[in-house]
């Protein structure tokens, strides 16, 4: 006998009887699993609003991280987030939407995601304009899909994925200095790395810039030293650009320079400096000089031992390096 299932909203996700191992939802064959028009059929990430009744007599949805099937040229470079049917659906038209996570991306733009089906036959995987990105809640909705079969579905970028797979980024004291390390897994069109330095973690300056390898499918290193940490926390990050204007951020690090790991006979008091005065604490006598960013003397005095102010209300809002006898720090003017 046929058997007629009419669903209003089917929840699967975390279903996994000894049976079903790593499928998601199954249905025997032979049997008739009629999803009616307009339900809302949701499984593990993936939903399907059918505008006409679709059965999925035999079918197996599976939600893995990898593509299965890689026939032709596209998709595009894909998130990590697959759902494969065991067999071809019958045609579907209606909604799907696709959820997804920040890991699963790899380096694809969130606000170019669209829903790719592969159909099945042939090489043709067939991408969808989104009806919807949301990059806060993390889902692509597409309301385009029409007389399609559904083999496999995945979120594909419409455009490229950003040029650099990062590997790992590190902060690492070395005496007075800072040792940055970073590697890449893949680069591809990459232009260059700008190393970027910050006092309270908000507002970065550029340190340095380093040429990035362009195109390349090999692990590759890079290093560079800061050699002028300032007094207290020093935050540190990454801008990779590309030729195509395209750019990504490394994740921030954090380093400590207290008045006990560091060999500087001036300490900074307050820095930022959040008004118009400059408190210092010289451990013996010191030349104290204070230069802008392009080498512009603003300040020169000699100050014995002790606690001293400097006036800096004639100081415009910016970054400036104050130095001593033996050392340079970085003030920051707010």
């Amino acid at each position: 006998m046929k058997h007629l299932f009419t669903l209003l909203f089917f929840l699967f996700h975390g279903f996994s009887p000894s049976s079903l191992k790593a499928q998601d939802i199954y249905v025997a064959s032979g049997t008739t699993f009629e999803v009616a028009t307009g339900t809302t059929f949701h499984v593990n990430g993936l939903t399907l609003i059918n505008s006409a009744p679709l059965d999925f007599n035999g079918v197996t949805v599976t939600k893995n991280t990898s593509r299965t099937n890689s026939a032709g040229a596209s998709p595009p470079p894909a998130a990590d987030r697959y759902y494969l049917f065991s067999t071809n659906t019958p045609s579907f038209s209606g909604t799907v939407q696709v959820n997804y996570e920040d890991a699963e991306l790899t380096g694809l733009v969130e606000s170019s995601l669209q829903v790719n089906n592969y159909s099945g036959s042939g090489s043709i995987w067939s991408n969808y304009a989104s009806t919807t990105n949301d990059v806060t809640n993390n889902y692509v909705l597409s309301t385009t899909l029409s007389g399609v079969t559904l083999r496999e579905i995945a979120l594909a970028s419409s455009s490229a994925p950003l040029p650099v797979t990062w590997l790992n980024f590190t902060a690492t004291k070395q005496g007075d200095n800072v040792l940055l390390l970073w590697s890449t897994a893949q680069e591809k069109n990459s232009l260059d790395y700008v190393l970027q330095h910050s006092f309270d973690g908000k507002h970065f300056t550029d340190l340095n810039t380093r040429a990035a390898a362009g195109n390349s499918s090999t692990i590759l290193h890079y290093n560079y030293v800061h050699n002028t940490p300032i007094s207290g926390f020093n935050y540190y990050r990454i801008l990779q650009r590309d030729f195509n204007g395209a750019s990504s951020y490394s994740v921030v690090r954090q380093i400590n320079f207290s008045k006990e790991n560091t060999s500087s006979k001036v300490q900074i008091i307050e820095n930022p400096i959040q008004g118009n005065e400059l408190q210092i604490m010289t451990q013996g006598e010191e030349d104290i000089s204070i230069y802008n960013m392009v080498g512009q003397l603003f300040f020169e005095k000699h100050f014995d031992k002790g606690i001293h102010t400097i006036d800096m209300s004639h100081f415009e809002i910016g970054t400036y390096l104050l130095r001593t006898n033996t050392n340079t720090i970085k003030l920051l003017k707010l």
